[in-house]
């Protein structure tokens, strides 16, 4: 244990810690001498060769010149008297063949936080700068010192007079940032006893009266054991040794471990720590860490810009850049075939006949680089990149560091692989599928039941059936107001645009052609004009467009073809056709712009107002564009058997539901000045206070009542959209205002409280309407409250 350190200078005077740093030591009975280390070396001699034999008769001879230094030390200067004998006691200890460097120790007084002897690696590290104390670890308090000191001493003490050895592992741990470096490096400092004597000065305790648990052999109460078993019972005498050890490594991979422990998913943000720890790992300045994860979608790899940018090659590749995706590619290519790590101490113009795609790094001045492919049995996971501007700065020795990270390299980027598929899975269940969290659980019940009855001979069928008996619906529309009227009026401004581009076609060709069919498309061509001028019918935009595909499209190209002098012409027609972004297609585009954004609008609103509402009581709620925006929510026990369902729960989503409609209608509101086509929303609440049961269509992936009677909630709400107030011409929706449709007064009596309560919040105007509905077919009875939203409120 102690041969493999270098021989210390004159550094004799003994240093302190800082008591301001450190006040909570405890008092211990300790002296130097150099008695216990003069016996050690008697009792060694018996059983060692000539040559070492007289090596410790030469040092037993030397201390016992001196007898000062046989008895305990008083006068510090008795030490610095001797230094000589001091500087070859740490010779003979730490043999100077030995890099020095690498061997860091110091002795100390006997179990106290002061030091003598030190070699000089040892002072740089661990003196402070004026060396006048000996540095404690930053990052320890004082009780946590204290219960070192005591346990290094009560180790000592049960070993010699109870036979008892402690599971217990004092030492301190530093973390210095090396001055030459600048990275940060770990150390273990760890404590030798063997020229440490220690006696009795009264009676032993009974050690079932004191605080050592004598089945796990650890102090189990601190004060206890120092009441029960006090230290002022022992005098030691002799020296001990602090040897620290280099545990930059160990410790960087127990970093990356419970990072890996500590997160179930493996996000960016990982990597980025995991960057980190990597670059201490490496233990070299002026080096550049990347790692870049190789994400995989459906058996191929896909390039995601958040898993690249945290590379060093492929920071800068771009999904919208053909180059960046080609590039990409051709480095998993790459590494696929070619898996093997290299270190290139000297990175120059000779690597890139084999990989040109580090031209960007030799570009921006690396000179020094490694590269080392991440991967398992299933194949490639990504790619770990050291980069320096210095050449030879990553070597051989720099990669066995790093090879020792790989495994939990490999872990993290399968883990960040899951959660890169759990990102694309839950965005399927949010976008595009009826399956929800508020009810995931119940198709779990089901898929359980399913899978462990499946292997079993007998198993009684699995009907696997969802159903949720006795929910509260809750249904809401946000329509576009005359959506329709728009979408056609906006194509028929295409179509007159498109009309005339034929037109003018025709009239430049028949200038330089004499052709009679190209006058009777042009006739056909007006035809179509005037067919349109007062509005645009369904079959009109059917006839016209195959008209234009049919029809003109395959003259055209025939004449492209044919006649040289129509070329040009007939070039900028198509070019202009197959431009979907063009003047041929603005007013469809503006649209569907302005459709989009007020979707997008409100869907966002939504989503940020239903993450509060599923803490309140979770919910089913289903969302799904029409021209606007519909949604059901059903909420009662069945959805959440595990929490209590109270009416209360139903009265405030119901409360919900009119302040969140009221909240975007003031959005698409103030979205209409920066909309192409200035287009408003009304909004629709249908009021069905009685539960009703729902199950999942496994045809229409989506749920749907159950039951002839549920039935008729259906029906309403797909006939309500354009529903008339009774004896009028009046749509019952209109802009500004939301309509809530009823059926029993008891329910109106409940919504006109909620509405007098946003009007008192002045989200609502003053006033409300009352109103009778016009028969629906299969429907009857039906009225509506009306209230006015305070869109600029």
């Amino acid at each position: 244990m102690l041969e493999t350190t270098a021989p210390v200078g004159n550094c004799v005077k003994i240093l302190a810690a800082d008591t301001n740093v450190f006040d909570n030591q405890v008092t211990i009975d300790s002296k130097i001498s150099f008695r216990p280390f003069v016996n050690y070396l008697k009792d060694k001699i018996h059983h060692s060769s000539n040559t070492k034999a007289r090596i410790y008769n030469y040092l037993i001879e030397r201390f016992e010149e001196v007898p000062a230094l046989m008895e305990p030390v008083t006068d510090a200067h008795l030490l610095e008297e001797h230094h000589d004998l001091l500087e070859l006691l740490g010779t003979t200890l730490f043999p100077a063949v030995s890099e020095e460097e690498k061997n860091i120790f110091t002795m100390g007084v006997p179990y106290e936080f002061s030091i003598f002897n030190y070699a000089e690696p040892f002072r740089k590290l661990f003196t402070d700068e004026n060396g006048e104390h000996f540095m404690l670890p930053d990052n320890m308090t004082g009780d946590f010192l204290k219960e070192t000191q005591c346990a290094l001493l009560y180790e000592h003490v049960l070993d010699k007079f109870y036979n008892i050895k402690l599971n217990e592992d004092p030492h301190l741990v530093y973390s210095i940032v090396d001055k030459d470096t600048g990275m940060k490096r770990f150390y273990r400092l760890r404590y030798d006893r063997r020229f440490i004597d220690i006696s009795l000065k009264g009676s032993l305790p009974n050690i079932g009266n004191c605080a050592v648990c004598l089945n796990s052999l650890r102090i189990l109460d601190l004060d206890r054991q120092l009441q029960t078993m006090p230290l002022d019972l022992f005098e030691v005498e002799g020296f001990g040794v602090w040897i620290a050890e280099d545990f930059t490594i160990q410790e960087s991979l127990d970093s990356i471990r419970k990072i890996l422990l500590r997160h179930e998913d493996c996000d960016l943000g990982v990597v980025q720590n995991l960057k980190k720890h990597i670059h201490a790992l490496v233990g070299v300045s002026d080096v550049e860490v990347g790692i870049t994860p190789f994400m995989q979608l459906n058996g191929r790899f896909v390039l995601d810009e958040n898993c690249v940018k945290h590379g060093i090659v492929g920071k800068n590749w771009r999904l919208s850049d053909p180059e960046s995706v080609a590039t990409y590619n051709g480095v998993v290519g790459f590494f696929s075939e070619h898996p093997e790590p290299v270190a290139l101490s000297v990175f120059d113009e000779k690597v890139l006949q084999v990989a040109p795609f580090t031209k960007p790094l030799l570009e921006a001045g690396v000179r020094s680089y490694m590269l080392y492919p991440i991967q398992n049995n299933d194949g490639l996971l990504g790619l770990l990149e050291l980069a320096s501007h210095i050449p030879n700065k990553i070597d051989q020795e720099v990669m066995n560091r790093v090879e020792t990270a790989m495994p939990l390299l490999s872990l993290a980027l399968l883990k960040n692989r899951d959660t890169f598929g759990n990102r694309i899975e839950k965005h399927i269940k949010e976008k595009f599928t009826a399956l929800q969290p508020a009810v995931e659980w119940k198709f779990a019940e089901v898929a359980w039941e399913y899978l462990h009855n499946e292997d079993k001979e007998e198993a009684r069928p699995v009907s696997g059936n969802v159903v949720f008996d006795n929910v509260y619906p809750l249904y809401g529309a946000i329509d576009v107001r005359n959506s329709s009227v728009e979408r056609s009026r906006a194509i028929q401004k295409d179509l007159k645009a498109h009309i005339q581009l034929v037109n003018e076609t025709f009239d430049t060709l028949q200038s330089r052609l004499q052709l009679p069919l190209l006058e009777g498309l042009k006739f056909k061509n007006f035809t179509f004009s005037q067919a349109i001028d007062n509005g645009l019918a369904a079959e009109d935009e059917v006839r016209i467009n195959e008209f234009f595909e049919k029809e003109v499209q395959p003259v055209l190209l025939h004449l492209q073809s044919s006649h040289p002098q129509a070329r040009e012409i007939i070039t900028n027609y198509f070019n202009l056709v197959n431009d979907s972004d063009g003047y041929l297609y603005r007013n469809r585009n503006d649209y569907e712009q302005s459709m989009a954004a007020i979707n997008e609008a409100v869907l966002e609103s939504f989503e940020k107002q239903e993450e509060a509402m599923q803490q309140s009581y979770p919910h089913y709620f289903e969302k799904y564009k029409t021209d606007g925006v519909e949604y059901t929510i059903y909420i009662g026990q069945s959805i959440a058997p595990n929490n209590p369902f109270n009416m209360l729960y139903l009265k405030n989503i119901r409360l919900w539901q009119l302040n969140s409609m009221a909240e975007i209608a003031r959005i698409t509101h103030a979205l209409i000045p920066s909309l192409p086509v200035p287009l408003q929303t009304t909004q629709l609440i249908l009021i069905h206070s009685l539960p009703i049961s729902i199950g999942f269509r496994k045809d229409e992936r989506r749920f749907d009542v159950e039951g002839s009677y549920n039935i008729r909630y259906e029906i309403m709400k797909k006939r309500l959209d354009k529903v008339n107030i009774r004896d009028t011409n009046e749509r019952l929706t209109q802009p500004g205002k939301i309509a809530m449709v009823y059926s029993n007064p008891r329910e109106a009596q409940e919504y006109q409280e909620y509405i007098l309560f946003l009007q008192s919040k002045n989200l609502l105007l003053p006033g409300m309407e009352s109103l009778e509905l016009e028969e629906l077919q299969g429907v009857s009875g039906l009225k509506a409250l009306r209230v006015s939203i305070n869109l600029e409120g």
